[in-house]
């Protein structure tokens, strides 16, 4: 066995094959971690231009106006959207099984029969 690995250069072949894969898996690696250092990059100086403008201040919202937002939020939910369920049903039915199907069908009992 080890004879024909030598004579077909088998360890050549095998360390070659190793060699070309982990080169294109660093290579990938390297191409993704080129990638996130661009688009860092661009973020940063997309981030540094929108920074040069003065956000507006808040206005202040009263404690009434913002318990009507609430209610509204909260009466639309419980209409439009449908309620978590909080508990759990087991239903009970025919287990499935193989060994059982055959019972059903009498295909055991025949070969239970002949012994």
């Amino acid at each position: 066995m080890f004879e024909n690995i030598i004579q077909n250069n088998g360890f050549n072949i095998a360390l070659s094959g190793i060699l070309v894969v982990f080169s294109g898996l660093t290579l990938i690696a390297t191409t993704i971690h080129l990638f996130n250092k661009v688009f860092e990059r661009l973020h940063r100086g997309a981030t540094a231009e929108s920074d040069t403008v003065l956000p507006k201040k808040a206005a202040a919202i009263p404690e009434d106006v913002l318990a009507a937002i609430t209610v509204a939020i909260e009466i639309y939910r419980k209409i439009h959207f449908e309620t978590l369920q909080s508990q759990i049903t087991f239903i009970h039915g025919e287990q499935q099984s193989a060994w059982k199907s055959g019972y059903k069908y009498g295909q055991r009992l025949s070969t239970l029969r002949k012994q």
